[in-house]
């Protein structure tokens, strides 16, 4: 690990069995940082919904968003159709196995790839983040992604928890150059500090 023992950048993707690209972006992370190592401690996780990629289906084989199934203080079980979160937080064995990664390992950025909004979005104190990886991959920097999330990993870790969660909206039609931008802005958040 890193300098006091912690991880310094988490980075997940295909959290939504429908968005491919972002898959595909963390397998072309983790092939370049095994090229050239950053000077600081980095783990990516190309797919946290198998299930899901492999059916091309956002939510999981249980018909649940994963991303509306963490212990948020928001969580709610009314929903919208499409956004099912569970019978209860953490239900889901993949948001299970995501809350006790980031608990062992407390990194200290995590950035969840997404599509299809062409954005970077921030949850916690990571409004500085988001706008230096917004400069780095040209995707204008959010607060919102313009609807609400009850339940979401944003909300539970960045919201809640005060951690600086980035969520790197790749568009729908991904083209190689939006690749290698936004592997630019993921470089930036391996050398990124939140200020004391």
């Amino acid at each position: 690990m890193g300098p006091g023992g912690a991880l310094q950048l988490l980075v997940f993707g295909a959290i939504h069995g429908d968005e491919p690209e972002s898959a595909e972006l963390c397998r072309r992370y983790l092939a370049r940082l095994r090229e050239a190592p950053p000077v600081a401690d980095v783990l990516v996780v190309p797919v946290t919904n198998p299930d899901g990629l492999a059916r091309a289906s956002k939510d999981n084989r249980r018909d649940v968003d994963l991303n509306r199934n963490f212990a948020a203080r928001s969580w709610v079980a009314t929903h919208p159709p499409g956004y099912f979160p569970g019978t209860a937080p953490l239900s889901e064995p993949e948001s299970l196995a995501i809350a006790r990664l980031v608990d062992s390992l407390a990194p200290r950025v995590i950035v969840a790839v997404h599509q299809p909004f062409r954005c970077v979005n921030w949850d916690g104190p990571a409004a500085e983040l988001a706008a230096r990886m917004s400069q780095a991959c040209g995707y204008p920097a959010v607060a919102s992604v313009g609807y609400p999330t009850p339940g979401s990993f944003g909300a539970c870790y960045g919201v809640d928890r005060g951690l600086p969660v980035i969520t790197l909206e790749l568009p729908r039609l991904v083209e190689e150059a939006d690749y290698v931008a936004c592997m630019q802005a993921l470089d930036y958040a391996t050398i990124w500090r939140a200020k004391p």
